[in-house]
């Protein structure tokens, strides 16, 4: 990266601070940012000697937090203008504040730019440099900061001052009875105290994809252990850690922390939003008059402004408090990919007139076929806290961050301006976060599918490339061959396929209609996620690192009335203990190309939603019988469906449930197919069939 900070300047100003660094020192700090990944204990003593020399001079801090509880912020009102509002305030405090923040204690050149001693921040959380006596009041300064624009916003920063040689081999223990560091051989010898096993192994942990078994203790194996965690991502491991209790313990690590709490007298009006505060502003919105608490008056204003909205008389009755005049918006950085992609479907649709956001989910839902659904993607990039722990130095640290926000924001757009079109002069679509390596958006439901995909493609195919020489894993060409179900003749599943990422990105798609409670909607795709990245982590132990998505099409909300594990189970009979279930659910990408394959085959062919749903109560009527029985029922049914049985030999059986050169244990019972079960004994059946039908409506021909 060209803009990359230099970080041996930026270390040796917080060592020096308040004085300017001397060349002697910026060659020293160069000297160890720059020494070998796993050094000797004599070499790392010789390189402490050096240092030695500059005793006064070797203690800076870091600084690390962000916002806790976002979720209870951001989705406390069900109204989207409040949630749009309130993603971009804490976006703003916790990007650009942070920055001003540094600023003013640290001048460096344009104050709108941001600051080099800021590594990232970005997705809600921060990492900076600072001279040990500035650092503790620069936490204070955040937390504050959060406090004083969102009022009920939760936050957390804490500071600690490390060693200039811990900057780069992790935190370092000195024996005083042999005054040395505890290094490589002392761990290699205590590993083989069963006393001391377990610890050492919980900390100094072992990557599933390192290529070594977990009681693997030759010294190869645990010499891999130890230098794989002595890093500079030890040292954000401790922050973590030490963020972890403040936000539990809020006296620890700082100056207590004063949450907001405001308490509703009896007699009190609510704030019309939030339902919990106190109201004390009335302000006409629109064309409505509304009673709001401050901190939701400030959500409402916000959002409003980020859409180009008035916003009444808010911003009177917010004064002194106003809306940040640099507030960078979605729509802005939108624009500006449009600008540079000219030849996408999106901006060839673009005419002279201005186009502007949604106002509300109906907008959105207007434009799906069939109308008033909308889809919520939510995904979120797997292990990736794992990850940014094995990076070596804080270069390494800033430019993966910055790639991953990268990717994540051109993967989102890319996916938007293929998929959609504006329509009304209206821009159909709504991001409520992008933040590191998630997402949050709205689309309408019948781009929903084709959308999640896409995104996950961009971006497992653009980190592979762009951080695969910073990933270490053992993976091998047909890692993914061996675990896909789908073995089908679709162009884009077969390229997937044959791809193995280093990071993938697993998300939940939910369709909905868009009156449904928006708290209810991301509850359950909160829980689609969750399913596809246990998929996900299974798949990894199999050295496929690649994403999974799991979906569902809510039609009313009476259809999930508990959970989507007991609907399923009730539904679908998806238990864990069944020997067949009614469901794939949750699909790796490929599998997924592949059902949107199948899908649009079948509307090809133009084939009759009635006998399709007929296939799908044979199944559903024959749930208590054996699996060959009703593959039979199945067979006879597709025998008198002429019109469509070639399709579905092709699209659904040989697709789906053939026996395939990769997959020898699949047995031929469509539309069965039939995997093999941890033990490798026992066979266990499962089918598409009801999860292409609730996907059906939402899959256009055309891709």
């Amino acid at each position: 990266m060209s803009d990359t900070p230099d970080y041996n300047r930026v270390i040796a100003e917080c060592l020096a601070h308040p004085h300017p660094p001397s060349d002697d020192l910026m060659a020293l700090v160069k000297r160890v940012l720059t020494a070998e990944d796993k050094p000797s204990r004599e070499r790392l003593q010789a390189l402490n000697r050096q240092l030695n020399a500059h005793s006064n001079q070797r203690r800076l801090a870091l600084v690390y937090g962000g916002a806790t509880k976002i979720k209870g912020y951001v989705f406390e009102a069900p109204k989207l203008p409040e949630i749009r509002g309130a993603s971009a305030l804490l976006d703003w405090v916790g990007e650009q504040q942070v920055h001003q923040i540094w600023h003013k204690a640290f001048p460096k050149g344009d104050p709108s730019k941001p600051h080099p001693y800021v590594i990232y921040a970005s997705g809600g959380s921060f990492l900076a440099f600072a001279p040990c006596s500035e650092a503790q009041e620069l936490a204070t300064q955040v937390e504050r900061t959060y406090t004083e624009h969102t009022l009920t916003a939760n936050s957390v920063a804490v500071a600690a001052c490390f060693d200039l040689l811990e900057l780069r081999y992790g935190r370092l223990f000195r024996d005083e009875a042999t005054d040395s560091f505890y290094w490589v051989e002392d761990f290699i010898r205590d590993c083989q105290d069963a006393n001391k096993w377990a610890e050492l192994e919980q900390y100094y942990y072992l990557h599933k994809d390192s290529g070594f078994a977990a009681n693997d203790k030759s010294e190869i194996a645990l010499k891999w252990r130890f230098f794989n965690r002595k890093t500079f991502g030890e040292l954000v491991t401790v922050l973590a850690t030490m963020f972890h209790r403040r936000r539990d313990e809020r006296a620890s690590h700082g100056e207590p922390r004063y949450l907001p709490h405001y308490e509703l007298m009896p007699w009190d009006v609510k704030c019309h939003s939030s339902d919990v505060r106190s109201a004390v502003i009335e302000a006409r919105v629109g064309d409505d008059r509304r009673q709001l608490s401050e901190a939701s008056a400030r959500k409402l204003a916000v959002g409003r402004t980020v859409k180009g909205v008035d916003i009444g008389d808010l911003e009177k009755t917010l004064k002194p408090w106003r809306v940040p005049p640099d507030l960078e918006t979605w729509e802005t950085r939108w624009h500006e990919f449009l600008d540079n992609h000219p030849q996408s479907n999106y901006a060839r649709h673009l005419d002279n007139a201005a186009i502007k956001p949604a106002s509300d989910l109906a907008d959105i839902a207007a434009a799906s076929v069939p109308s008033r659904y909308i889809g919520l993607i939510y995904a979120d990039g797997n292990n990736i806290g794992r990850l940014m722990a094995t990076l070596t130095t804080p270069q390494r640290y800033y430019e993966v961050s910055h790639v991953l926000s990268e990717v994540t924001r051109e993967a989102i757009f890319t996916a938007l301006a293929e998929h959609l079109t504006p329509a009304n002069k209206i821009h159909l679509f709504e991001i409520l976060a992008i933040g590191g390596d998630d997402l949050f958006i709205i689309v309408p439901g019948d781009k929903a599918f084709d959308i999640a995909l896409t995104i996950a493609l961009h971006f497992e195919r653009e980190l592979t490339v762009r951080l695969g020489s910073l990933i270490q894993r053992k993976t091998t060409e047909n890692s993914q061959e061996k675990l896909v179900r789908y073995h089908g003749n679709d162009p884009v599943a077969q390229a997937i396929r044959t791809c193995s990422p280093a990071v993938g990105l697993s998300a939940g798609v939910l369709i909905a209609q868009e009156n449904t409670p928006f708290f209810f909607l991301r509850d359950l795709v909160e829980k689609l996620l969750t399913n596809a990245k246990k998929l996900a982590k299974r798949n990894a132990t199999g050295n496929f690192f690649g994403g999974a998505i799991d979906f569902m099409v809510l039609k009313s909300i009476g259809m999930v009335s508990d959970s989507i594990d007991a609907f399923r189970a009730e539904a679908l009979q998806d238990f864990s203990d069944s020997q067949r279930r009614l469901t794939a659910r949750p699909y790796t990408w490929a599998e997924f190309a592949g059902l949107l394959a199948s899908i649009r085959a079948l509307k090809q062919a133009n084939a009759p939603r009635s006998q399709l749903y007929r296939i799908q109560r044979v199944l559903l009527r024959n749930r208590t019988a054996g699996i060959f029985d009703s593959a039979m029922e199945y067979l006879y049914t597709r025998s008198r469906l002429r019109g469509i049985s070639e399709t579905l030999i092709e699209h659904v059986e040989k697709a789906w449930c053939w026996p395939s050169p990769s997959m020898p244990q699949r047995v031929h019972v469509p539309p069965w197919s039939s995997r093999l079960d941890g033990t490798g004994k026992e066979r266990r059946y499962e089918t598409i069939w009801p999860d292409l039908l609730e996907a059906y409506e939402f899959v256009p021909v055309k891709q």
